[in-house]
C-alpha cells in the first residue's frame, strides 16, 4: 500500500490542530498586567489615575492567582482520549490496509475517535473541576424571554 497519501493527511491533521489550538489561545493576564505597570510607571507622582491604576492590577493579580488555585486539568481523561484516539486511528489504519471485510472496524473506528479527540479537548482545558474531574460549569438564570414582567 502507498503510505505516502496518508502521511500527507496525518500532517495536514496535525496542522490543522495547531491552528485551532493557536486560535483558542487567549492573551494572556500577566500581558494585561505588564502593561499597565509600564503606564503606571509613567504616570506622573502626583497623578490621580495612580491610585486607581495600582487597585486595579493588584485585583487582577489577585484573581490570576485564585484561578490558578482553583483551575485545573484532567489528565486521566486526557490519558483515556488519547488511548481512545489511537484506538480509533488503529482501527481506520485495519480497512485502509488490508481492505474487504476489514471495512467493519469503521463503525467501531468512528465513536473511538470521536470520543477521543472530544474527550481530549474536554480534559486538557483548564477549567474548575470537582473531585471526579468533571467541570463545574456556572449556569446563570437568565430573565424570561416572553416579554412578560417577572
Amino acid at each position: 500500500m502507498n503510505y505516502q497519501p496518508v502521511a500527507a493527511a496525518v500532517v495536514a491533521l496535525c496542522g490543522v490542530i495547531g491552528l485551532v489550538v493557536q486560535a483558542r489561545r487567549t492573551r494572556h493576564v500577566m500581558d494585561d498586567v505588564k502593561r499597565d505597570l509600564e503606564v503606571w510607571a509613567l504616570l506622573p507622582e502626583q497623578s490621580e489615575q495612580r491610585a486607581p491604576l495600582q487597585a486595579s492590577v493588584e485585583e487582577a493579580v489577585a484573581r490570576y492567582i485564585a484561578d490558578r488555585r482553583d483551575k485545573s486539568r484532567d489528565l486521566a481523561g486526557a490519558a483515556v482520549a488519547v488511548f481512545l484516539a489511537a484506538s480509533g486511528a488503529f482501527l481506520w489504519w485495519l480497512p485502509a490496509s488490508n481492505g474487504g471485510y476489514w471495512w467493519w472496524c469503521a463503525a467501531v473506528a468512528a465513536p473511538f475517535s470521536l470520543f477521543g479527540v472530544v474527550g481530549f479537548f474536554e480534559s486538557i482545558v483548564l477549567a474548575r473541576r470537582d473531585s471526579k474531574g468533571r467541570r463545574i460549569r456556572v449556569i446563570t438564570d437568565a430573565p424570561p424571554s416572553n416579554g412578560s414582567p417577572s
